[in-house]
């Protein structure tokens, strides 16, 4: 697929990491591999927008632009709008520490869109905060998704980020495990001492539109906690997937 300008200007945004949050238009640059007129003239635009701003002289940061489009973002997607009862009813069972997400794939990396906070205490940070970028093929909360998506899609996705043919035998076996069970669990992986218990949730078309994930800390009798983990976040599931077809037959 050929490169436009736009995609070029867009590119600037993902040089904004929390490694390296400020850029000079000559530091971008050496990096893009584009004139100095025409990075200015990228900075220019997206700075216009509001996605970056300058804080001192000739130095950008992201901008506020970004919060005014993640604020649009998180009351008008219809996804975590019809998820968001059933978050709600879901952590009025827990009163521990623990965490609910939302979590769809975005670009080559699974992405959380949506979180919601259980108990009163703290539960520490992890690969699953809102916004993180986490690899696509591992952990319930993607799995959850590959499980149930179409099978040609998900290789075409395992393929272009790197698997071989052997680690995707062995990925199709994982993912129909989980596809008979109905959901999927992890515990201790991708985030030691914590548990994982994600399911899928289904579109009007019967696409997967993300997962839905409680994480919890692991106990002594991890299995009945992903037992009932499961029973309650299969039971949104539906509850979410039969809504989305009476809307979607209306």
């Amino acid at each position: 697929m050929s490169t436009t300008s736009s995609d070029r200007m867009l590119s600037v945004m993902d040089l904004f990491t929390p490694e390296k949050p400020e850029w000079t238009v000559e530091e971008a640059c050496a990096v893009l591999g584009q004139s100095e007129s025409t990075v200015y003239r990228y900075f220019r635009s997206l700075s216009a927008a509001g996605l970056i701003f300058s804080v001192r002289a000739g130095r950008y940061l992201l901008g506020p632009g970004i919060v005014h489009f993640d604020r649009q973002l998180r009351t008008s997607d219809p996804l975590i709008r019809a998820t968001e009862p059933g978050i709600l009813e879901i952590a009025a069972q827990y009163s521990e520490p623990g965490m609910l997400f939302i979590s769809r794939i975005h670009r080559d990396y699974l992405m959380t869109m949506h979180e919601h906070r259980l108990g009163s205490s703290p539960f520490p940070e992890g690969p699953y905060d809102r916004g993180k970028l986490a690899p696509p093929f591992a952990g319930a909360p993607a799995l959850a998704i590959h499980s149930f998506a179409e099978v040609r899609m998900v290789r075409s996705i395992f393929r272009a980020t790197g698997g071989s043919d052997d680690e995707w035998l062995e990925m199709k076996r994982a993912m129909r495990a989980i596809r008979a069970n109905g959901y999927a669990a992890d515990v201790g992986g991708e985030d030691d001492g914590i548990v994982y218990v994600s399911v899928p949730l289904k579109r009007a078309d019967f696409g997967i539109a993300g997962s839905l994930t409680i994480a919890l800390f692991s106990h002594d009798d991890d299995a009945a906690v992903i037992e009932r983990a499961a029973r309650l976040l299969t039971a949104a599931a539906d509850t979410i997937a039969r809504e989305a077809l009476n809307s979607a037959s209306r």
